[in-house]
């Protein structure tokens, strides 16, 4: 055997990096074949390739520059090549005599015209030459005459000499040899063509164009004849083509151009973006077809428009990838012959570059392998043919397994009608099929439909039964000839044997496509001369009826007459078998001794069994137990009597055990239930000692109408059920842990934002009281300055108030999250004016403090869909744009160049990224649907794109798979610079999917980031009040605010802070020309004296009338003593709203707010109340309960003065548009 040490020659691997790398271990490596890139082509063709120089000595081993990978992997044909390996010690290589092939290679090498193939180890060779190496290629033939034989040597009579001095004679004499002729179209199964879809003996393949002595036919004067194909592909304009003139082409391009017209196989160039085409004669015949010649020098997707569907995602990725692609035996619809034909090919594309760095074109290698793979279909559906007529047990049963088989074939068989015959009407049977006919041909009368496929029921061309001698219209007449011939016949509309009206309204299956011709074949055993049905198939429209498919009807009819034999003799043997029965008789005597042996049998697994099996009689008596039962049950062996085991069962399963046994008594229904025994069931692990539990499976049997005795068995399940318990108590230990991690969260959150909002409204009650005495007062320098620092000092107080609040926001949000408590909460909202309130927020300190640009764009795609009012959770929507907002002019503002743009977008479709950088982060959650709940209407779906682009420092590859998990920064330095605690773009995710969007980024160090997110929405159906939902997204922007910093760390940083603050503190509300702050009479229940004092100072300040109460118990004493009680409407106060803190003593707020409603319902007050609660209590559920209560809404502390205003301005507007909808009523 020849040992390559390495099969890669010259061509050092491909532009995808695939190929062996090094040099090869063989002689004459030539570096000018390397240079022209000529194995890029060659490399990835199935076919085994390889090239030699043409000055090589043929004589002895071949010495070649070019192997490539099909042939490489090939070990058995590379030893039936007389390759020389290279040798691993310094000595000459032997001398072997040449064989025949070598011989052949030699003739081929030194001729002048055309060459002939050779056959040699089971392949056909046939090659061409290229400057100076000549390029050898094989063809795998199955079943050639000349593959298994053992010699090599041609056969026939040996060649004499003058025929080996005369090269040309020698090899047309070994083209006759290898001729092999076609196969003869014959519809007759007595032809020759029948077994031909079996046997593909392929004749020896011969160049179809002859070039001789044209080594570059591009040249503007090739030399030596030029083919027509040749001459035609230089009469084309290539100017006008993205190819250019052909002095314009570059060496490399030309080499190929010359290589693919040299080329015995078909070959195609595709060039330049619009795939302009470029191919050789093979080709044109094979492949182009009619679409010759217009096709040369076009754009392969027009003419071939019918099938770049089904190439274009492979075309796409080889331009994309660079790597080369094949395609295996893939359907391709080709119109090629005046009507599109189904057409398979093996075929591959090759990126060429052209001694450049980019991909000019893609090289295309086809091969047809229509014939074969639809000749594996037809033996498929022949041996599923085969497989399921052999299971028949009758003729009657014998039609519906044709159609079954059938069945799986749409493309061969559009569609199939099946008619069994019969002599007369009472030959068919009751089941509607046909019995077996006469011997005399001539006494057919009538036909049965046994089935149809892809044929409506009641088909008029499909009638029930036919008869044979008196129809005429249908298929009657093809019937009546092909009865006479035995034969199938063709019928075709071209020759009016088949009428388009008889398929009409046909179901077709495969292409859906009318069939132009069908064909009727008679079906009778091969035992007998007698037609016993007929099969009508439609032909496949996208094949010619050839040969080929020709051989498939005669095996197809030839296999019926097989499998129909087959059951008419399994039906005789069928009416002998009866006659047999009296022997059966004869068995029983034996069959009842094996009886009484299984039964002994049955009585030894009762007793292995591991489950106790049991008998009772009717009276509860024990009659029957395994070891198992005993062992289970703890029942005594001795002491039995009626009931007895029921002493075994639990005092806690008793009344299940009687009830049982009631049912199987008295209504004979079988009864299984799970009972607790008293004997305890010990852990042979642990010995712990627990319950014992059996699951009874009982079954009743009754003997004219009584009960004879009650069977059943039982299984331990103790373990089983220590486990549940044990599972349970985990279970309830985890909620418990739940519960107590969400009760600190509360009370945390609670001792947190109650001072929280005391520093808040103090500090904001300080800077304003000293801003104003400084803008009243006339006091010196030093005064003011240290005014001024006091202002500082409190606006920092702000900032780190604002933090914490942040903080705190945070960490509930993540438990709500975790306990799956938060809720999406859609209302009308415009989604452009959410975005600019948002960057309202931050404009100043954008602009004046930090020097960003801010831009806001609206896409074109949201202008085009109209969109205006949607229904979306605004909150939620305001809180993941806020937090990318923070951040952005967090990493910004220290950046050379300053700029944040913000963008939105709307799509119909969850919006695609063109920017390939651009990630959504993976989660393994579905996403959920949030708009089916009926608060989101019934608007059109929509889906909402925002997106922050900003000029900041950016992040590295590694820090972004870091982004948006829980508790993460993109690295260490980001806390200690930036600050943050890294729950932001974690919460942002998750509120992004909880409303069924993504949320990514893109980001590249030193240059800045993206994030982007969507969310689904559906369209305002009705008209909304936009001055209220000015209101809303105005407070909820007071509410969500954050500060892009935590703790200021310089004036700069201060003052930016500050900036956005002042902007959300003196922000004018949108208040009512009816109201005003001065008329306000507010009552504030808090029992915590600090928080009382300084809401009341704040609330003062605008102008208010203030009262207090301690609790709940001194607030009703003050609403009796007001306007609003009955009895006190003259001389009573005037009260305007309630702010109720929720824990106090004596009396709570809720408490307090029900007893309000009550006395209201009672008539003690008049009209309804205004009542916010102002609660530190800021989880979902417990403001959903405040508002179930009775409370008009609710302002989570801590909060500033102007978003109580908001609220309170709210809440009493909508009391008098309530009350005055009232009296209009009236």
């Amino acid at each position: 055997m020849i040992d390559f040490e390495s099969p890669w020659l010259t061509f050092k691997g491909t532009r995808d990096g695939s190929g062996d790398h090094g040099k090869e271990q063989f002689y004459n490596v030539d570096e000018e074949f390397v240079s022209l890139g000529v194995g890029e082509v060659f490399e990835p063709d199935p076919r085994p390739t390889f090239a030699l120089k043409l000055d090589s000595d043929f004589d002895s081993a071949f010495s070649p520059v070019f192997l490539n990978v099909t042939l490489r992997s090939d070990r058995q044909l590379m030893n039936a090549i007389p390759f020389k390996p290279k040798s691993r010690v310094s000595r000459s290589p032997p001398k072997i005599p040449p064989s025949d092939f070598q011989r052949w290679v030699k003739n081929v090498a030194t001729a002048d015209g055309a060459t002939p193939s050779f056959f040699h180890a089971g392949f056909i060779w046939t090659s061409f030459s290229v400057k100076t190496w000549i390029i050898i290629s094989g063809c795998r033939v199955t079943g050639h005459a000349n593959e298994s034989a053992p010699d090599r040597s041609p056969p026939g009579p040996a060649l004499q000499s003058e025929t080996i001095n005369n090269p040309s004679a020698r090899r047309m004499e070994i083209y006759r040899r290898e001729e092999i002729p076609k196969p003869r179209r014959v519809l007759s199964s007595d032809s020759d063509n029948a077994g031909s879809l079996l046997d593909h003996k392929a004749a020896t393949l011969e160049p179809s164009f002859i070039t001789p002595g044209t080594p570059d036919w591009t040249l503007p004067h090739p030399e030596g004849d030029l083919s027509s194909h040749v001459i035609f592909a230089r009469s084309i304009d290539w100017g006008a083509t993205p190819l250019g003139d052909m002095k314009s082409w570059s060496r490399e391009f030309r080499q190929i151009a010359c290589l693919l017209m040299a080329h015995p196989f078909p070959l195609a160039l595709f060039w330049g973006a619009e795939l302009t085409v470029i191919y050789n004669q093979a080709y044109a015949q094979t492949v182009a077809g009619m679409k010759h010649p217009q096709l040369m020098g076009t754009g392969f997707r027009g003419p071939f428009k019918e099938l770049w569907d089904s190439v274009s995602a492979i075309f796409d990725e080889c331009r994309q990838t660079g790597k080369s692609v094949a395609v295996y035996d893939q359907m391709l619809p080709i119109e090629r012959q005046g009507f599109v034909e189904e057409t398979f090919y093996t075929w591959s594309l090759t990126p060429l570059y052209g001694g450049t760095d980019q991909m000019l074109g893609l090289y295309n290698s086809p091969f047809e392998t229509t014939r074969q793979t639809r000749g594996t279909r037809a033996m498929k559906t022949l041996l599923k043919l085969a497989q399921e007529t052999a299971i028949a047990q009758s003729v009657a049963a014998f039609w519906p397994k044709i159609l079954s088989a059938l069945n799986e074939n749409e493309f061969d068989f559009p569609f199939a009608i099946l008619y069994s015959v019969a002599e007369d009407e009472e030959d068919i049977s009751k089941d509607g099929s046909m019995s077996q006919s006469s011997e005399n041909s001539q006494t057919f009368k009538t036909c049965a439909l046994e089935g149809t496929i892809g044929i409506p029921v009641g088909h008029p061309s499909t009638p029930q039964r036919l008869d044979l001698k008196r129809s005429y219209g249908g298929f009657v007449p093809a019937f009546r000839d092909s009865m006479q011939t035995r034969e199938p016949t063709l019928l075709t509309i071209k020759d009016g044997t088949l009428f388009e009206s008889l398929m009409e309204n046909f179901e077709l299956r495969g292409f859906g496509e009318p069939c132009r011709e069908a064909l009727v074949c008679p079906i009778r055993p091969t035992t007998g001369e007698n037609v016993l049905g007929f099969l009508v198939v439609g032909v496949n429209p996208r094949r010619p009826f050839d040969d080929d498919y020709q051989s498939f009807i005669q095996l197809l009819d030839r296999q019926l007459a097989t499998s129909l034999a087959s059951v008419t003799l399994l039906e005789a043997e069928v009416r002998r078998g009866l006659t047999a029965a009296e022997a059966a008789a004869l068995e029983r005597s034996r069959l009842s001794e094996e009886l009484a042996v299984q039964k002994s049998r049955l009585q030894r697994i009762a007793e292995v069994s591991p489950v106790g099996m049991f008998s009772v009689d009717a009276a509860g008596l024990l009659l029957e137990g395994n070891d198992r039962w005993f062992e289970m049950t703890g029942h005594s062996r001795d002491k039995i009597f009626a009931m007895s085991w029921m002493e075994t069962v639990h005092d806690n399963s008793i009344g299940v055990v009687q009830e049982g046994w009631k049912i199987m008594t008295e209504t004979g229904i079988p009864w299984s239930s799970e009972l607790q025994l008293k004997k305890p069931w010990y852990d042979k692990v642990t010995g712990d000692q627990v319950d014992g539990w059996i699951i009874a499976a009982c079954q009743p049997e009754f003997s004219d109408g009584k009960l004879k005795t009650v069977m059943g068995s039982i299984t331990d399940i103790s373990r089983i059920k220590w486990a549940e318990n044990l599972q349970a108590r985990r279970l309830l230990e985890a909620e418990e842990t739940r519960r107590a991690q969400n009760n600190f969260i509360d009370i945390t959150s609670h001792e947190m934002r109650n001072p929280l909002s005391a520093i808040l409204q103090c500090a904001d009650g300080i800077s304003s009281s000293l801003t104003d005495v400084i803008d009243v007062s006339n006091l010196n320098a030093e005064i003011v300055a240290s005014i001024k620092e006091s202002i500082s000092n409190a606006e920092t107080i702000q900032l780190c108030a604002q933090h914490q609040k942040s903080i705190v926001d945070d960490i509930l949000t993540i438990s709500k999250l975790d306990s799956n408590l938060l809720l999406i909460t859609p209302v009308p909202v415009q989604p452009v004016e959410i975005v600019r309130q948002a960057l309202q927020m931050f404009m100043v300190e954008c602009h004046k403090v930090h020097d960003i640009k801010m831009k806001f764009h609206i896409s074109p795609s949201f202008e085009q869909l109209n969109v205006d009012m949607v229904m979306l959770d605004s909150s939620r929507l305001l809180q993941v744009l806020i937090n990318l907002m923070t951040n952005a002019i967090k990493f910004t503002k220290s950046s050379l160049k300053r700029s944040i743009d913000v963008s939105i977008g709307a799509y119909l479709e969850p919006p695609e990224e063109h920017n390939k950088s651009f990630q959504y982060f993976p989660t393994k959650k579905a996403k959920s649907d949030v708009t089916t709940s009926s608060d989101w209407g019934d608007g059109d779906i929509l889906y909402l794109r925002f997106e922050v682009r900003d000029s900041g420092c950016g992040l590295t590859a590694e820090e972004k798979k870091k982004l948006f998990n829980r508790f993460s920064q993109a690295s260490p330095r980001t806390h200690v610079q930036y600050g943050g605690s890294g729950l932001g773009l974690f919460i942002s995710r998750q509120l992004t999917e909880l409303q069924g969007g993504e949320i990514g980024a893109a980001s590249q160090a030193g240059v800045g980031s993206t994030f982007a997110f969507y969310v689904k929405a559906r369209r305002a159906e009705s008209q909304q009040d936009h001055k209220a939902i000015q209101k809303r997204v105005s407070a909820e922007i007071q509410s969500k605010a954050r500060l892009p910093i935590n703790i200021p760390k310089s004036d700069e940083e201060h003052e930016g802070s500050m900036s956005t603050l002042l902007q959300l503190r003196d922000t004018p509300p949108l208040s009512s020309a009816n109201s005003s702050p001065s008329d306000w009479h507010i009552l504030i229940v808090e029992d915590n004296l600090v928080n009382q004092r300084i809401l009341a100072q704040q609330i003062s300040k605008l102008g208010c009338t203030v009262h207090v109460a301690n609790h709940g118990g001194e607030a009703l004493d003050i609403i009796k003593e007001t306007k609003h009680y009955r009895g006190r409407e003259v001389d009573g106060k005037d009260l305007s709203v309630i702010l109720m803190d929720l824990e106090m003593p004596v009396m709570d707020g809720l408490t307090c707010v029900r007893k309000i409603r009550e006395m209201e319902a009672e008539g003690l007050i008049y009209g309804r109340l205004p009542i916010i609660a102002v609660t530190a209590n800021a989880r979902g559920e417990q403001i959903a309960l405040a508002r179930d209560s009775g409370m008009d809404d609710v302002m989570p502390k801590p909060f500033r003065i102007l978003q109580i205003r908001t609220k309170i301005e709210a809440l009493l507007e909508k009391t008098a548009r309530a009350a005055g909808d009232a009296i209009v009523m009236t």
